[in-house]
């Protein structure tokens, strides 16, 4: 009796710690991204936005078109995919040159332009956005600029060591700046200075920052050969393989941040630290006191994949994963 009391609690605890899978999801075959909400979730795959139900999971309705016209998404094959998420009731749609509100179901409210190569977010009747300028060798970089509410930049927040245009370099692994908007607040990962976060008012100045220690990992010979064999399969840049080849290099060490989300009151902070072959997530309040470490199933990203796919939603983590022997996709879940 001992023996079988003994197995159950062993399965239950590996049930807890790895999650379950929620639902496959047959519509999609190259999902880009996630958002979860109360009633529905999104996964965007190209120019097209798929609404599921969070009740039984089937699909709402499925609404896109590439193109630069009205109700359009231009997508760059060479930037990031298309932004979609859930915020206030609506979905929010940032395609190249262009933001987007639709309802949760997915009809059309009205759209907007911006400027080109940039990701906007909404930071109150203000827009916090990626852009580029030049840093101390000339080269070009990302950034991330505060935008008055008719999209003008007002200032630069900070900048990172991303290179772009036609000389730059591919540094990988790159160290997240995720600007995060949150109740009135900005949390925005300065991920090439370490574990920092600073945290900032809407018109941009800073209230705090929290800085962490972290354990330093070197980059390992695993992660720079997935890296190269990322970019030989990507349909948009396999054709320039042997241009970019010679453009890629690697870090020492793995960069302290990941990715960083703040939602339900708590920062989730996504490390490169891994245990047990899954992902560290370490839990603080928002003014940085730790709470809590867990390990979630979080897929690894490679050469131009480098928008995560996940989502937290009411202390659940919500993660795309693909189950290569079906040739599906699934979403897991993990409670936090």
């Amino acid at each position: 009796m001992k023996k079988i009391i003994l197995l159950i609690l062993i399965i239950l605890i590996s049930l807890y710690s790895y999650g379950k899978v929620l639902t496959s999801l047959e519509e999609v075959s190259k999902p880009q991204l996630i958002s979860v909400s109360k009633d529905y979730f999104l996964i965007t795959e190209g120019a097209t936005i798929f609404v599921y139900s969070m009740k039984d999971h089937k699909l709402v309705k499925k609404f896109g078109k590439a193109g630069e016209g009205p109700k359009e998404f231009k997508i760059n094959p060479f930037g990031a995919p298309m932004i979609a998420y859930f915020i206030k009731g609506k979905i929010f749609v940032n395609s190249e040159s262009k933001m987007s509100w639709w309802t949760s179901k997915g009809e059309f409210i009205s759209e907007k332009r911006t400027p080109a190569f940039a990701i906007f977010r909404p930071l109150g009747n203000q827009f916090v956005a990626s852009g580029q300028s030049t840093n101390d060798k000339d080269q070009m970089v990302l950034t991330v600029n505060l935008h008055d509410p008719k999209g003008k930049k007002i200032k630069e927040l900070y900048k990172t060591d991303i290179t772009v245009g036609p000389n730059a370099e591919f540094n990988y692994p790159y160290a997240s700046f995720t600007f995060e908007p949150y109740k009135e607040r900005l949390y925005l990962a300065r991920g090439t200075e370490g574990f920092v976060i600073e945290v900032k008012d809407m018109d941009g100045k800073t209230l705090y920052t929290i800085k962490k220690e972290f354990e330093k990992i070197k980059v390992d010979q695993t992660y720079k050969e997935k890296t190269f064999q990322s970019f030989k399969a990507d349909p948009n840049f396999k054709q320039f393989y042997e241009f970019f080849k010679n453009r890629i290099k690697f870090k020492t060490y793995y960069p302290a941040l990941q990715d960083v989300r703040v939602v339900d009151d708590r920062i989730h902070v996504i490390t490169f630290k891994k245990k047990d072959g899954k992902t560290e997530c370490r839990i603080m309040d928002l003014k940085g006191n730790d709470l809590k470490t867990v390990y979630v199933p979080y897929p690894d990203l490679h050469g131009m994949d480098y928008i995560p796919k996940y989502d937290i939603f009411n202390k659940v983590i919500y993660i795309l994963i693909e189950n290569e022997d079906d040739e599906t996709w699934e979403l897991h879940t993990s409670n936090l």
